[in-house]
């Protein structure tokens, strides 16, 4: 395995939170009455690893089903390394459940409970290692102008480290109604303005930290059976279209502006990372809507 290595000052930790453009934000205040199933593609162009003469690029297809409680998904992720770079490994798979509630405490205090399972691995399946469990927990106020504000915590536990992070923002409208609607958050925002029951456009702030288990080869070494962390924020423009009743389609650009991966032992000790420059890509999705 040839690679250069930034060295790590900090402990390891592992982070399953992935927000994409894709994904279906599990921090609303707000429970949607309706089943979707979603397929989706997205993909970026090359980009340069920094401090090498490599460079990479990401595809990745997805399925999952949405529903008022409870969420199913599967996804897929190809690395594509060329040039000099080779870090023994080219691809990650996802399997999570997420189950949901949201409700209220009177007209003006809302709450959202949330608990995702998962497994993040590269092939070879292992609960004992790839496991992922998330649970969150949100409390919101709604405004006299109709908006809601939100403040929660997430915790994920995972096989390298647990993490911790704040849940705050601001959510504004319905999704269905025209004009503005979305979460203004972190970490994940998304504003959508619609313009009549056929189209709408968007903006997206996403943010990845997904970690997977990698698997256990003897050409690795210290990287066997270690973990692949990506740390990425992004941005991203689309287009959403409802042609039929039950079919919607969306599409659009978006960049990684700062996208870096980071490499750990078995133990959960962090070996080093490696960042590329601004990738550039394209998604679509295909949504069935009952």
């Amino acid at each position: 395995m040839a690679a250069k290595f930034q060295s790590a000052k900090v402990g390891a930790a592992a982070l399953a939170l992935g927000m994409t453009l894709m994904g279906i934000s599990a921090l609303s205040t707000e429970a949607a009455a309706r089943v979707m199933i979603n397929a989706d593609f997205f993909g970026t162009g090359d980009s340069d690893i920094k401090d090498s003469k490599g460079d990479l690029n990401t595809k990745a297809y997805g399925i999952n089903v949405n529903t008022t409680y409870f969420s199913l998904g599967a996804k897929r992720t190809d690395y594509d390394f060329s040039g000099e770079e080779d870090f023994g490994f080219d691809g990650a798979n996802t399997l999570y459940g997420d189950l949901h509630y949201n409700g209220s405490f009177s007209n003006n205090l809302t709450y959202s409970l949330g608990l995702t399972l998962g497994a993040l691995y590269e092939s070879e399946l292992d609960l004992g290692d790839s496991y992922s469990v998330s649970p969150r927990a949100v409390l919101g106020y709604r405004f006299t102008n109709g908006m809601t504000g939100f403040l929660g915590a997430y915790v994920n536990l995972n096989g390298a480290d647990n993490v911790y992070l704040p849940i705050i923002g601001l959510k504004l409208g319905a999704e269905k109604d025209q004009g503005w609607s979305g979460s203004i958050a972190y970490p994940a925002t998304r504003v959508q303005y619609r313009f009549n029951s056929f189209w709408a456009a968007d903006a997206t702030f996403l943010t990845v930290r997904d970690t997977f288990h990698l698997d256990e080869q003897n050409d690795r070494g210290e990287l066997s059976d270690g973990y692949l962390r990506e740390k990425s924020y992004g941005m991203g423009l689309g287009v959403t279209i409802n042609p039929l009743t039950h079919l919607q389609l969306s599409a659009g650009l978006f960049s990684y502006f700062d996208r870096e991966f980071e490499l750990y032992d078995k133990d959960g000790d962090e070996l080093g990372s490696f960042e590329t420059d601004p990738a550039y890509g394209a998604y679509v999705r295909g949504s069935l809507v009952f």
